[in-house]
């Protein structure tokens, strides 16, 4: 049986109150160790899950906005196409 596109997004709708419910309450009433116990192996499942990483690199550094090195190094190694479809770039220099 095919559902209304209007029951769709009542269903939606309900199952995100119902969520937003939950996590006010298990913020309300978990204890803090509890809370990170439990966010730390949700991130490991959610990891074996979707096995990408995400990495940035800053484009400028410091108070004074000092352009990164190592934001023009990736930028520069970078072929025009990939850097110019990438939403963001984020780095810091680092020795070694």
């Amino acid at each position: 049986m095919v559902m209304m596109k209007g029951e769709q997004w009542s269903n939606l709708g309900s199952t995100m109150a119902a969520i937003m419910f939950v996590y006010a309450m298990f913020r309300q009433y978990f204890p803090p160790q509890l809370q990170d116990y439990i966010f730390r192996y949700g991130k490991k499942l959610s990891n074996f899950m979707y096995p990408y990483i995400h990495v940035t690199f800053d484009e400028f550094i410091g108070e004074r906005m000092k352009k990164s090195e190592a934001f023009s190094a990736i930028q520069n190694y970078l072929s025009d196409k990939s850097s110019a479809n990438a939403k963001r770039l984020k780095a810091d220099v680092v020795k070694d």
